[in-house]
């Protein structure tokens, strides 16, 4: 065969770059995926919220090393001016730019992903939580407050002070409930535990910057659910 110069070494690292890059973004987005279908929250958030962020930036500082190493005929590698003099890289070889592109739509695809997958972790919370509330909060009657009638009240004045008796009621309205609810619903406690649970669950593994966004999103789908849920159902709580 022919021998392996400079270029064939080139060819081959760079090679090896772009493999390592699409492996570890197949690799990543599968496994988010997975995670999230069977609900495993905590490791979907390890994922998407620890690896995804490392690998993105792990993914852009190759794509500048290889931008500087590889040029594109008439551009100026970042930080360096069109009048910069020195050493050169040789201009790449057609298999060359077709891996710079390939490496370059990784990172692209690695951005997207890290811009879209709390809107599909939103929307998957969203629905879940729907279909808890579906199957587990009460309707009708349930939320229909039993009443009794108030009781009457007779305050007598003294006759030295000449005041007239009078009544007055024990509350402002003629009945007063009898069934007050004194602790959560237990549909509530259930569904806060199989959605908001996993996620608090999941969060406290990642840096505390990595906290928010996921605990933001799932909050407002939870509760954005639940509000369709009592609309929907016309739910009147009395």
């Amino acid at each position: 065969g022919h021998p392996c110069g400079q270029s064939c070494l080139r060819l081959q690292i760079l090679s090896r770059c772009v493999a390592t890059a699409q492996a570890s973004c197949w690799w990543l987005m599968s496994r988010a995926c997975r995670y999230l279908s069977a609900w495993a929250l905590p490791q979907f958030l390890i994922v998407t919220q620890g690896d995804l962020q490392l690998l993105k930036t792990e993914t852009d500082k190759l794509v500048l090393l290889v931008i500087e190493t590889f040029p594109v005929p008439g551009d100026t590698p970042p930080g360096l001016s069109p009048n910069t003099s020195g050493p050169r890289s040789p201009s790449p070889s057609p298999w060359e730019l077709q891996l710079c592109q390939q490496l370059h739509s990784v990172a692209t695809s690695i951005q997207l992903f890290s811009g879209d997958v709390l809107k599909m972790f939103s929307t998957d919370c969203k629905r879940m939580s729907a279909e808890i509330f579906d199957q587990t909060m009460p309707l009708g009657k349930h939320w229909r407050v039993g009443l009794r009638p108030g009781v009457f009240r007779c305050h007598r004045g003294s006759a030295a002070s000449g005041t007239t008796a009078r009544a007055e009621w024990a509350s402002l309205c003629p009945f007063v409930p009898t069934d007050l609810p004194s602790s959560p619903s237990a549909y509530a406690a259930a569904a806060a535990q199989a959605v908001l649970g996993q996620v608090l669950q999941g969060a406290q593994l990642l840096p505390r910057d990595a906290q928010a966004p996921a605990l933001a999103r799932v909050t407002t789908a939870f509760l954005e659910a639940w509000m369709d849920h009592i609309l929907a159902q016309r739910i009147k709580f009395r």
